[in-house]
């Protein structure tokens, strides 16, 4: 009996990739689509993929199921993950300078807001937060990638954490 189920889980598990490998482009799209960042997508992708063939072979899913039961799985893990970046961005916001602060939002608007006033930010200023925060970046490695000195890349952090605080407050008063 054993033998039987090794060999039909490799079997599905080869079923698996060459099903993924098939609807790759339109699972990244979707991915995206959620997450809106092809670096975080594909992370994303990858790590939900593990969990969804896991998930098929244990289930012994149909194959007609696999793609709503993978779309299903991509919007949760996204959820989870833009709900981990806007509690992590409104305590860098909170925690990240010496200032205390008066900001908050209720856990619905924060992703929404704190997005809408990144893109008011000038752009350079906007990529070295979204690197420092969601792509969890040290300084040091966000100065290499931008070619800028590690004191730049510091500063203009801090002062857009300053001039999101800012804006925020004016927001909410």
């Amino acid at each position: 009996m054993r033998f039987f189920f090794t060999r039909h889980s490799r079997e599905l598990h080869q079923q698996c990739a060459e099903w993924f490998l098939a609807c790759r482009h339109r699972l990244i799209a979707f991915t995206e689509h959620q997450i809106d960042s092809m670096t975080d997508a594909e992370h994303l992708l990858s790590s939900v993929m593990g969990k969804v063939v896991a998930a098929i072979v244990r289930r012994n899913l149909p194959q007609e199921e696999w793609l709503p039961y993978t779309y299903t799985a991509i919007r949760n893990a996204a959820i989870s993950q833009k709900k981990k970046n806007a509690r992590r961005f409104e305590a860098e916001l909170k925690y990240g300078t010496d200032e205390p602060s008066a900001v908050e939002l209720p856990d619905s608007d924060i992703y929404e807001h704190l997005r809408h006033q990144l893109s008011c930010l000038p752009q350079l200023t906007s990529r070295i937060v979204r690197m420092r925060i969601w792509e969890e970046l040290s300084f040091a490695e966000i100065a290499r990638q931008l070619n800028m000195p590690e004191s730049t890349v510091r500063a203009r952090y801090q002062s857009a954490l300053l001039q999101l605080r800012k804006h925020i407050s004016e927001d909410l008063a």
